[in-house]
C-alpha cells in the first residue's frame, strides 16, 4: 500500500505560509529586543501598565 502524499501545490502553499509566519515572528522578536534596549526601567513612566509588574 503506497504512503499517502500531499499534492505539490498544497505543500508549496503551506510552506510559503509557514515561511511568512517564521519571518513575522523573527521580525517581532527583533523589534521587541530593540525596544527593550532603548527603554531603561527608569525611563518608563510609572503608570505604563505594559511594563508595570503587578504585586
Amino acid at each position: 500500500m503506497p504512503t499517502p502524499t500531499v499534492p505539490q501545490d498544497v505543500y508549496q502553499r503551506h510552506e510559503r505560509e509557514w515561511q511568512i509566519l517564521r519571518e513575522a515572528i523573527a521580525k517581532t522578536e527583533q523589534s521587541d529586543k530593540d525596544e527593550n534596549k532603548r527603554q531603561r526601567p527608569e525611563d518608563r513612566p510609572q503608570w505604563d501598565f505594559k511594563y508595570t509588574k503587578h504585586q
